[in-house]
């Protein structure tokens, strides 16, 4: 499971940019205390249905 950080890094976005997706249901992430966590498989769909290209 990635963080929202090692997440934007992968798609070389803002934190704050992955955040709004979780936030609005677009990436799905699960949430332990107050840290959010992405499945890669998760991070997978969203990359397909936006067409990112991921860079690591």
């Amino acid at each position: 499971m990635l963080t929202i950080r090692e997440v934007a890094e992968k798609l070389n976005l803002h934190y704050n940019t992955i955040y709004h997706y979780v936030r609005s249901g677009e990436l799905k992430a699960i949430k332990f205390d107050r840290v959010y966590r992405v499945k890669e498989q998760e991070l997978e769909k969203f990359i397909r249905s936006k067409n990112f290209k991921a860079l690591k």
